[in-house]
């Protein structure tokens, strides 16, 4: 674990393996651990760079807190890129972090050698406005470990459920947080999702774009992938059979042979959009 002053955050990343750079972004309520499964795999290949997001885990403010919109994740990112001295990088980003990796690429197209955009939407439409709204209600009123048990029902099938003891775990891991996030901290990312809007400038993007989605996603579901791969040029989709928002846990194997699968075809000039 190290620590980069940067954006008026202190921000904390760990950067693990060798080899070309690919930075990892997480989603709302998320931090640095949630690509846990991820980062071995990756890392046989990769120098794979994670952080807590501002308002999260264990990155704090050094100015006074306020609000901003994703875009401003994505400068963070890119200003922990320049605190590394690593000019260009793969940017991965999981739902709130695909919405963040769409600004990165966006905004910093001579720093993006390639997006991944998993389970993630281009545009907070009226109903995904009304769904975050209810959910800062259920933060606000009843705490973070109810707000997860309400989100996990999102984000997991009735596949991940029927294992015994996957839900006492994850209750376990929520009551026994070391850095809950708080309802301030939590609003000020949900206000950024719900203004989140990239959907126009999303044919601006110019590096080689992996779109991926669970095929039983409730929470972003395929119409919003759809929306994203079909905007961006250089792109191609991948559905994933039998999972939901959280592909990652439910199908991690298969998840990160796609990811690394994506990434190292394209470093080996390999890729192509028509695949």
């Amino acid at each position: 674990m190290a620590t980069a002053h940067v954006n008026g955050l202190s921000v904390v990343y760990e950067v693990t393996g060798s080899g070309p750079p690919v930075l990892m972004i997480n989603g709302i309520g998320a931090d640095r651990s949630g690509w846990g499964q991820q980062i071995p795999a990756v890392a046989e290949h990769f120098t794979v760079i994670t952080y807590d997001n501002r308002d999260v885990g264990e990155t704090d403010w050094i100015d006074q807190p306020r609000d901003y919109p994703i875009s401003q994740f994505a400068a963070d990112g890119a200003a922990l890129l320049d605190h590394l001295g690593i000019p260009k990088a793969h940017v991965v980003g999981a739902s709130m972090g695909g919405a963040i990796a769409q600004e990165f690429a966006i905004n910093y197209p001579d720093r993006t050698k390639s997006v991944t955009i998993v389970c993630s939407w281009p545009k907070s439409d009226a109903w995904m406005v009304e769904l975050m709204t209810v959910w800062d209600r259920i933060f606000r009123y009843q705490g973070p470990v109810a707000w997860n048990r309400n989100s996990w029902l999102w984000v997991f099938t009735h596949r991940y459920y029927a294992e015994p003891g996957n839900l006492k775990a994850l209750v376990q891991l929520a009551e026994q947080a070391e850095n809950p996030q708080s309802f301030e901290r939590y609003l000020r990312q949900s206000n950024a999702f719900k203004r989140h809007d990239a959907l126009d400038r999303l044919p601006s993007i110019t590096a080689p774009a992996h779109v991926v989605c669970g095929e039983e996603d409730i929470y972003t579901p395929l119409r919003y992938s759809l929306e994203i791969a079909n905007a961006i040029p250089a792109s191609t989709l991948t559905l994933m059979p039998e999972v939901g928002h959280g592909m990652f846990w439910e199908a991690t194997d298969e998840f990160n042979r796609v990811v690394v699968e994506f990434l190292r075809k394209v470093e080996l000039g390999e890729w192509s959009a028509d695949e």
